[in-house]
């Protein structure tokens, strides 16, 4: 863990989404499998669209919240995962993809309860509250999602 500033992690966050979604968009470019395809296209407008989020909230978020200095700061590697997505998902049908979809958001919600957990700022606090909670819901979403694209 190290010394970060609350904009460093939303920054990271909204790279982490946009990583995402250009991967996620690369693989549906070269997908065999048309749901697959389907789905990786889904997922990439979806990651865009919560890339799009974080930043807009940020823009939008006091001053005096975005400066907070936190020394509960994750180590963030996670990007390098991401750029291994074209090796593990290249080529696989829809409920393996969902599994690594269902993993990175596991990442970002635990990261979010963990920094929630551990905040001595009251509006730090319920930042990565209101975060966590979102993840949870974009993954119940996704994967009500997917399975909509498995019944069609």
């Amino acid at each position: 863990m190290r010394f970060c500033k609350v904009s460093e992690l939303l920054d990271w966050v909204t790279s982490f989404h946009e990583a995402l979604a250009k991967q996620y968009g690369t693989l549906a470019e070269g997908a065999v499998k048309e749901r697959a395809g389907m789905l990786l296209k889904y997922l990439s407008e979806h990651q865009q669209l919560l890339s799009e989020a974080m930043e807009k909230y940020e823009s939008e978020a006091a001053d005096s919240l975005l400066e907070t200095w936190s020394d509960k700061c994750p180590d963030l590697d996670l990007p390098d995962t991401v750029t291994q997505l074209h090796s593990t998902l290249a080529d696989k049908d829809t409920s393996e993809i969902i599994g690594q979809v269902i993993y990175f958001h596991g990442v970002l919600t635990d990261m979010y309860k963990t920094l929630a957990e551990e905040a001595t700022n009251p509006s730090v606090k319920a930042l990565f509250e209101q975060l966590s909670a979102m993840e949870q819901q974009e993954t119940m979403r996704t994967v009500r999602d997917a399975q909509r694209l498995e019944d069609y």
